[in-house]
């Protein structure tokens, strides 16, 4: 290991190699205490991707995400030295990735709606579209992000370490300052709450599929080379007038992302204004026509005064249009909003059910890799000089080896099986025999049913029906006087 000499409370400073084992904390001290902008560098590299993705699921724009993370990490610069001790860096990073993005997308909302409300006030009288639009918008909130929100600060901590940030448990015990069991515990029960939230919002998931979707978003990646432009950006930017000139790039460049129905306000405020410009050209008609009908003499002629008859009569006609056209723009925008609602509602269920399915696959596989396990138990049992299979799990308590915990790998208690009840004794000679199953079926998110049964052989097999009725598959696994095998 080489080491450089530096004066940094005492220490000697290790070098770029030994920089990555370097705790966020210490890296944070030196650039707040000495303005090491290696070290800051280092943090960017290390969570960038945990702000990037957070910025990217709420504002659903990947640029928007790269102009919020760099705006945050920017902020860290400035506020390094202010932060409290023991902050977790990786929940701060994240709550204000959330944060900063959130206030983009309301921001982008109000301005599409002011200018919708403006055209609106010269044009047409206010409709409800405006309500159900900003409704809809707001509820664009990515679900995981959502329901994160819900939790304290400490649980949130906890899940940003372990789960967005990608840390050992031991590295999430020495952030929090706890040792790695109770880090297990503490991240354990935030999971349980985050599936609470879940729960409340109708999906059902466990713990072990909210860990495997956590870590999925926690490996999304921002792409190649911006996170050392955003810290060369961030450092840059820590003076006053390097602040201004980042503010007043990010206002020429405006705001790319924000939420879709933003995007869908936008397009409706174009059909607005070219529905405008024809009423515009109706109402120079009207002004041309409601000028005063002239005076006419007495014993002019008569051809005149018809003509102006007419021309009043057209008039008329031509405001009725008006009124016309105005209602169906007023039509259009309710209709539209209906629309909007409905394909969000659905997108909604159909995202909801897209988790919830996916928890009971993750399920279902620990479930098959628990019954692997304990299906290979039981031929040792067998062939340990036994000579016959095991009929409870309690005979083959040794060989299963359980944890600590009394569960199987993978989480599963064994008390989840029993073994399958036949009407005589079964051997090895009888592979298709079912050795043991889930006590009971379960019924899937999408209305269908499941249950997973252990052969004699060994193997794991998945059964799946539209109705709770396996008995078709068992009847002819079932050991019998009927089917026994002949003596030879």
């Amino acid at each position: 290991m080489s080491w450089r000499v530096g004066f940094w409370r005492g220490r000697v400073l290790p070098d770029d190699a030994t920089m990555h084992d370097t705790p966020d904390h210490e890296l944070l001290r030196r650039y707040a205490d000495h303005g090491a902008e290696d070290a800051f560098t280092e943090l960017v590299r290390r969570h960038f991707d945990l702000a990037w993705a957070a910025a990217r699921r709420v504002s659903g724009d990947a640029d928007a995400a790269r102009d919020i993370a760099q705006t945050v990490f920017a902020d860290l610069a400035r506020k390094a030295g202010r932060l409290p001790a023991g902050t977790v860096l990786a929940g701060w990073l994240y709550r204000a990735a959330c944060h900063a993005a959130a206030k983009q997308v309301r921001g982008e909302i109000r301005r599409a709606q002011r200018e919708q409300k403006a055209m609106q006030q010269d044009q047409f009288p206010p409709t409800g579209a405006d309500v159900a639009e900003a409704r809809a918008a707001a509820e664009l909130q990515p679900v995981l992000d959502a329901v994160l929100a819900e939790l304290s600060e400490a649980d949130r901590d906890a899940v940003s370490l372990r789960f967005l940030a990608g840390r050992s448990l031991a590295e999430v015990g020495a952030a929090l300052g706890a040792n790695e069991d109770a880090a297990q515990k503490r991240v354990s029960r935030a999971l349980e709450k985050l599936r609470a939230a879940f729960q409340r919002r109708g999906v059902t998931v466990s713990g072990g599929t909210l860990a495997v979707a956590l870590g999925v978003a926690g490996t999304q990646t921002a792409p190649a080379g911006l996170a050392a432009t955003v810290a060369s950006g961030a450092l840059a930017g820590v003076g006053p007038a390097s602040w201004l000139l980042l503010m007043k790039s990010k206002l020429a460049l405006g705001i790319v992302g924000g939420a879709a129905m933003a995007t869908a306000l936008v397009q409706q405020q174009r059909n607005v204004n070219r529905l405008g410009d024809d009423n515009a050209a109706l109402r120079q008609q009207i002004a041309a026509l409601a000028a005063p009908l002239p005076v006419v003499p007495a014993g002019d002629d008569t051809g005149e005064l018809e003509r102006l008859r007419s021309e009043h009569a057209e008039l008329l006609r031509l405001r009725g249009e008006v009124a016309r056209l105005r209602q169906d723009v007023s039509s259009a925008l309710e209709k539209r909003a209906r629309v909007a609602e409905s394909r969000a509602a659905e997108a909604e269920a159909s995202a909801a059910l897209v988790v919830a399915m996916d928890a009971a696959r993750q399920h279902s596989l620990q479930i098959v890799n628990s019954m692997k396990y304990l299906g290979l138990a039981a031929h040792v049992f067998a062939s340990d000089g036994q000579a016959r299979f095991p009929t409870t799990f309690e005979e083959m308590r040794r060989e299963m080896g359980l944890s600590a915990d009394g569960t199987l790998p993978g989480g599963i208690a064994p008390d989840q099986f029993e073994f399958f009840a036949h009407d005589r004794v079964i051997s090895l000679r009888e592979p298709e025999m079912i050795l043991f199953w889930e006590k009971s079926a379960r019924q899937l998110p999408d209305g269908s049913w499941q249950r997973i049964y252990c052969l004699v052989d060994g193997s794991v097999q998945t059964i799946g029906k539209l109705a709770n009725d396996f008995s078709e598959f068992e009847r002819g696994r079932k050991g019998t006087a009927a089917n026994a095998p002949k003596q030879r």
